[in-house]
């Protein structure tokens, strides 16, 4: 794939232009490097390389009609295909390289490309907007990715933790996707225009849950809070770089998740053998600080 097919139209060169020639022949690097690592061709790997043909043939085959969106739906699900390859492999090699938080970082900036994509173009007044689900997948990519690797490094080191602020840092971006994923789509106001046979599914379409990763996402979030209040207690608000405009109160937004997750696993979802020990145990910690 080289840089001369990945050209765009000429009318599309101005400066609104998302430069897929160079973003796509990037992600294609990063692909060939892996699959060149490994002699057995993973599946994940092989539907990236798939897609990212898909994206040169949609994009830029007819240079007279770069359709943008389907770019961007496209260089999304390989982003999302690689990057959930290279997870893996952090994850069952537990993080235990030097590397490991540099690695995660790494992932996470290139899980917010599309979103930065969309952003900038929609700056500049376009109608750019990336697919629900997906936008909902790259929040959840990342607040997971986070999360597995607090979760690994503090077990691993017994929660005495060497650096403390990063961690809290990577517990606060992590609640900061989880949260964002989480609100990606409204809930269902269930009404006299909207109704439902089924009372368990609207109660949990109207609480925004709409699948069994929403569910995940609250604990995980609930979890990450308490890691932060418990472990990281020494690190006073504001006093690391703050990635996001506003200050977290993982108190607030602990009980706030953990009281919906019980609700949702106790309630609709009772017969479906979610688990809801941990969450109570946490709340009570929560609800004492």
């Amino acid at each position: 794939m080289t840089a001369r097919h990945m050209t765009c139209p000429s009318n599309m060169a101005a400066s609104n232009n998302p430069q897929w020639n160079d973003r796509a022949e990037e992600l294609h690097r990063r692909l060939a490097g892996l699959l060149e690592a490994d002699s057995d061709a993973d599946p994940l790997l092989l539907k990236a390389s798939a897609t990212l043909q898909s994206l040169k043939d949609t994009c830029f085959r007819d240079t007279q009609n770069c359709n943008r969106l389907s770019c961007l739906r496209l260089y999304s699900q390989a982003i999302l295909d690689i990057t959930y390859y290279e997870e893996n492999r952090l994850v069952d090699e537990e993080f235990a390289n030097d590397d490991a938080l540099q690695k995660v970082q790494e992932l996470i900036q290139i899980i917010t490309e599309p979103e930065s994509l969309a952003e900038e173009n929609n700056a500049s007044k376009q109608r750019f907007l990336l697919d629900m689900d997906v936008e909902e997948c790259l929040h959840w990519r990342r607040g997971a990715l986070l999360y597995m690797y607090c979760h690994t490094v503090g077990e691993r080191e017994n929660w005495n933790l060497s650096d403390q602020r990063t961690f809290h840092q990577c517990l606060k971006d992590g609640v900061y996707y989880l949260l964002k994923m989480l609100k990606t789509r409204n809930p269902v106001q269930v009404n006299n225009d909207v109704s439902f046979k089924d009372i368990n599914t609207a109660t949990l379409l109207a609480k925004g849950i709409f699948s069994d990763v929403h569910v995940l996402a609250l604990m995980y979030c609930g979890e990450m809070c308490f890691w932060a209040l418990s472990y990281c207690s020494d690190v006073q608000p504001g006093s690391d770089s703050e990635t996001h405009s506003k200050i977290l109160n993982f108190k607030e937004v602990g009980e706030k998740v953990l009281d919906t997750y019980v609700s949702v696993c106790e309630g609709p979802l009772s017969a479906q053998g979610w688990n809801t020990e941990n969450a109570k145990k946490i709340l009570e910690f929560l609800k004492t600080r």
